[in-house]
C-alpha cells in the first residue's frame, strides 16, 4: 500500500490548528500571553512543526534542519520581543523551504520565497493584533504557504516522489516472478 502525502491540505490543516492553539494559548494566559517569550516558543514551534512536515515530504534527512532551527531559536531566545523575530522566523522556513527540502536555482528560490513569505507576513501585517485576529494572521500565514504545492512545486514532481514502490508490493513481484518461471 503506497500512502499519498497530501502537502496543501496538510498544510492547511496544521495553520489551523496552529491557529486554534494561537487562540487558546492567548484566551488561556492571558497576561502571561503577552510576554515576548511565550509568544515566540509558540512561533518557534510551529515553524519547528513545519519544517520537520517539509522534511518528511522531500525525503530529506532530519539533520538538515536542525542548524536553521537552532539559529531559530537562539534568536528568539536573546530577542525575543525584536521587531523582525517574525522575518527571522519566515527566512528560516524559507531557508528549510527551499534550501534544504525543495533546493531550487538561487535566483528563483529567493523569488519564490519573497512571494510566499512576503505574501504571508503582508497577511499576517493586515490583520490588527488581538486575540482572535493574531489566529486569523496564523491560520492566513499557512494559507499562503500552502500555495508553494500548487503553484511552485509541478504535480510531476510530486508523482514521481509517489511512484516509488512500495517494499512490500516489490517483494509480491518478485515472488510471483520466481513462481511464473518456474
Amino acid at each position: 500500500m503506497k500512502s499519498a502525502s497530501r502537502p496543501i491540505r496538510t498544510t492547511i490543516l496544521v495553520g489551523g490548528l496552529g491557529a486554534l492553539v494561537w487562540l487558546l494559548g492567548d484566551l488561556a494566559l492571558g497576561w502571561h500571553w503577552a510576554r515576548p517569550t511565550v509568544r515566540f516558543g509558540m512561533l518557534w514551534l510551529l515553524t519547528a512543526g513545519y519544517a520537520l512536515l517539509l522534511v518528511r515530504w522531500s525525503r530529506r534527512g532530519l539533520v538538515a534542519v536542525i542548524f536553521p532551527l537552532m539559529v531559530l531559536g537562539l534568536w528568539g531566545w536573546y530577542r525575543p520581543h525584536a521587531a523582525g523575530t517574525l522575518m527571522m522566523a519566515a527566512a528560516v522556513l524559507s531557508w528549510v523551504r527551499s534550501g534544504v527540502c525543495f533546493p531550487a536555482p538561487l535566483g528563483r528560490a529567493l523569488m519564490r520565497e519573497a512571494l510566499l513569505c512576503g505574501g504571508g507576513l503582508l497577511a499576517v501585517a493586515l490583520v490588527p493584533a488581538s486575540a482572535l485576529s493574531g489566529a486569523v494572521g496564523v491560520w492566513l500565514f499557512f494559507l499562503v504557504q500552502a500555495l508553494f504545492f500548487v503553484v511552485v512545486e509541478t504535480a510531476v514532481s510530486w508523482q514521481a516522489a509517489e511512484a516509488i514502490e512500495d517494499p512490500f508490493e516489490r517483494s509480491r513481484r518478485r515472488a510471483e516472478q520466481l513462481l511464473v518461471r518456474y
